[in-house]
């Protein structure tokens, strides 16, 4: 009789137990879920050049939306063609593509304070 009668009670429990939902508590609540994956969806597809890697006895390379590129590799459909101190170059089937570091309006200058004599 003991038996049975708890059997019945895990049964119960069991039941009442896989018809409650326990929430994550590690999950972020639902109003940051919701502003995460907005800006997640605003993103640009378009390449950004990032850094510029060059010097004497190393292989150009640039920094490309996240990732290393060296002269003459790929990005995309595009290959790396050439490296300059402030802008790389991509030729695709679409054609050239340039990528500055600073775009043309917002560039200035100063003059340099080191020599390669001194």
């Amino acid at each position: 009789m003991s038996r049975t009668f708890a059997i019945l009670c895990l049964l119960a429990t069991v039941s009442a137990g896989a018809q409650t939902v326990l929430p994550d508590p590690t999950r972020p609540p639902a109003g940051l879920q919701a502003a995460g994956a907005a800006s997640a969806q605003e993103v640009p597809d378009a390449l950004v050049l990032q850094s510029v890697l060059m010097g004497p006895g190393r292989t150009p390379a640039a920094v490309i939306s996240g990732r290393l590129v060296a002269l003459g590799d790929t990005v995309g459909d595009a290959r790396l063609a050439r490296i300059t101190a402030h802008s790389v170059q991509l030729h695709g089937a679409q054609g050239t593509t340039t990528l500055t570091l600073v775009p043309e309006g917002q560039k200035t200058s100063r003059p340099s304070k080191w020599s390669p004599g001194k």
